[in-house]
């Protein structure tokens, strides 16, 4: 491999990584926006009695929490933004809108397959979010943990044959061509 080719290789990774952490704190901060104007996070207990020292307790602690579950917004989404943009680059060999597009694109697939996992997994991490209530009580009704799994697996290898030589011309790949 050429210098010039890894080059390339690390400013797209780094483009992806970036993307894919921005989409993470795009959700982080929306997701958070949405909780609290749900009100489904108990910011609104009176905090008479018992649990005024355990409110001043807790409140210095918040501010680090939050950063530390934002940091994990962040971290998570930009390791699924390499993903996704090696999804993308499996099916176009074009940098620039089209191949972001395809990257946010495997980036939300990507995301749906492991939400869906840990939906299955554990459960009472989606209970503030009851709008999806009903969908999530039928997938843990009726779902098993390896069918997301096997799911995301058939996504990715069927991104990966699409990608693959024609059985008749193994010359040939239905990559297209960058120039």
């Amino acid at each position: 491999m050429s210098v010039r080719s890894v080059a390339s290789l690390l400013s797209a990774a780094s483009g992806r990584l970036a993307l894919g952490a921005s989409l993470g704190l795009l959700l982080f901060v929306a997701e958070t926006a949405w909780l609290l104007k749900a009100g489904v996070v108990g910011v609104d207990i009176p905090l008479d009695g018992p649990y005024a020292a355990l409110a001043a307790a807790v409140r210095p602690l918040l501010p680090g929490v939050v950063l530390r579950v934002a940091a994990v917004y962040l971290l998570a989404g930009g390791l699924l933004g390499l993903g996704a943009g090696v999804l993308a680059l499996a099916w176009t060999r074009r940098g620039g809108w089209r191949a972001a597009g395809l990257t946010v694109l495997h980036w939300w697939a990507l995301l749906l397959f492991w939400a869906w996992d840990r939906a299955l997994e554990r459960p009472a991490l989606f209970d503030d979010l009851p709008a999806l209530k009903p969908a999530l009580a039928w997938l843990v009704d009726h779902g098993e943990p390896w069918q997301a799994r096997a799911a995301a697996g058939a996504w990715v290898g069927g991104c990966l044959l699409y990608t693959s030589p024609s059985p008749r011309d193994r010359s040939l790949s239905r990559i297209p061509s960058s120039a």
